[in-house]
């Protein structure tokens, strides 16, 4: 072969070599397997709160959902159809019709730009205010609803009949309130149909990259997954070690923390770095976060530095991460080092009960290499790994006993006392959901 043809072939190869790696580590996920457990997640875990917490929580990404796409989800313990309207809004809605109960979700078809239209017999209905329409001007549909006399003995009226008319006019379905912000398209879940208080997260991360996600199953009450960042004595024990390889006498993690509600009166005194380059970092995103006043009491933040210890001597501060926990289901950490910057995203979705699927989303410096990023997120990978296997085999204990003597347990009863907040009305819709299982 002459050097010519090889001028030409070289170049080739490396482009497609290159595509191959850009394809697969441009965006790197990591998907865990479904895991249903049907045993595992029905099996009594202790005396915990309400599986269902109010708040905003994580729907999809963006780019999960083409125009016109429906998509169906078991969430929170509702049954939730969604779709993008071909006004490009994302709508969603309780997923079953009150014709005959088919799933909207399930071979539904978007109509009218922002309806959804049954597959079973065709009823319209509008994501925006939850009305059967007939038409592209939303004009509603008038129908007449009946229901069985008496379902439970199947007993006739006085007038023999099986099914009276109860009412006639128009019709609707449950809508959900939706917001669309920086790619990711989240849901405001309410026990007690109250509006929103406070907004979902808004990441400060223009200068970062989206680089990839991983996907986990896991089988615990939903409280225990963001408890866990407030939990500092357990990062010495399941996240002192570097990879399945390197010994913790040679290499290891050592964890320092801070854990704050925002509302805290002496809330930057006391959550201030000692290092000034951190300390500039941080005080960066506090101002940001901590702008408005009145959604303070709804975020807690913690602060957290990792070291790397060589022989269980010598130390050096490798990371610094910021975390902003707001709501029952969101979080933001932001990591800083040396050499990079990143902003992991957190985000649990309620399947049922100790039934939940939790997100990490990566964004990273843009100089970053795509191998880097990917050999970050599956580091970060390991480490939840590590957690899900005691989440997956624990009870939730309602009667704690603290050692308020030290510096750990004291956060970990801060934090269980500003996460209640997001139960009310929690236990009553959970018992209107077992009224209703088969």
């Amino acid at each position: 072969m002459d050097w010519a043809r090889l001028e030409i072939i070289i170049p080739i190869i490396l482009i497609f070599i290159y595509f191959l790696y850009y394809r697969k580590f441009r965006f790197y996920l990591i998907a865990e397997k479904a895991q249903s457990n049907v045993v595992r997640h029905k099996l009594a875990r202790g005396t915990p709160p309400p599986s269902y917490p109010n708040g905003w929580y994580r729907l999809c990404r963006s780019s999960e959902l083409k125009i016109g796409q429906v998509e169906e989800i078991k969430f929170a313990g509702r049954h939730i159809a969604y779709y993008r309207g071909t006004d490009k809004v994302v709508y969603a809605v309780a997923a079953y019709c009150p014709h005959m109960g088919a799933n909207l979700g399930i071979g539904g078809q978007v109509k009218f730009k922002s309806c959804i239209e049954c597959p079973f017999h065709g009823w319209a209905f509008d994501g925006k205010t939850g009305l059967c329409v007939n038409s592209e001007k939303l004009d509603p549909k008038i129908v007449s609803t009946y229901c069985y006399n008496n379902i439970e003995k199947m007993n006739p009226n006085q007038k023999g009949e099986y099914l009276q008319k109860v009412e006639e006019g128009e019709i609707k379905i449950k809508t959900y309130l939706v917001k669309e912000l920086r790619g990711i398209v989240y849901i405001w879940l309410h026990c007690l149909e109250a509006k929103p208080w406070y907004d979902p997260i808004v990441e400060k991360s223009d200068h970062l990259q989206l680089r990839g996600e991983s996907v986990n199953y896991v089988n615990c009450h939903i409280q225990e997954i963001p408890e866990n960042g407030a939990d500092a004595r357990h990062f010495d024990y399941i996240h002192s070690s570097v990879n399945d390889y390197i010994p913790t006498w040679l290499i290891s993690f050592k964890w320092t923390m801070k854990s704050l509600p925002a509302n805290d009166p002496d809330f930057y005194k006391k959550m201030e770095h000692n290092k000034e380059k951190v300390r500039k970092y941080q005080k960066n995103l506090f101002d940001q976060y901590l702008s408005n006043k009145e959604l303070r009491q709804y975020m807690n933040v913690l602060c957290l530095d990792a070291y790397l210890v060589f022989f269980n001597k010598w130390k050096f501060n490798v990371i610094w991460a910021t975390g902003f926990q707001m709501g029952p289901a969101t979080v933001a950490l932001y990591v800083l080092s040396d050499v990079f910057e990143a902003l992991y995203k957190q985000a649990i979705q309620p399947v049922e009960r100790f039934n939940l699927k939790v997100f990490h989303t990566l964004y990273t410096t843009s100089s970053l290499p795509y191998w880097a990023s990917a050999y970050i997120l599956g580091g970060e990978l390991r480490q939840v790994i590590a957690d899900v296997s005691l989440w997956n085999n624990k009870i939730f204990t309602d009667k704690v006993a603290y050692n308020l003597k030290g510096d750990a347990d004291p956060l970990l009863l801060r934090w269980r006392q500003w996460y209640a907040q997001f139960y009310e009305g929690s236990r009553e819709f959970e018992k209107s959901l077992d009224a209703l299982e088969w």
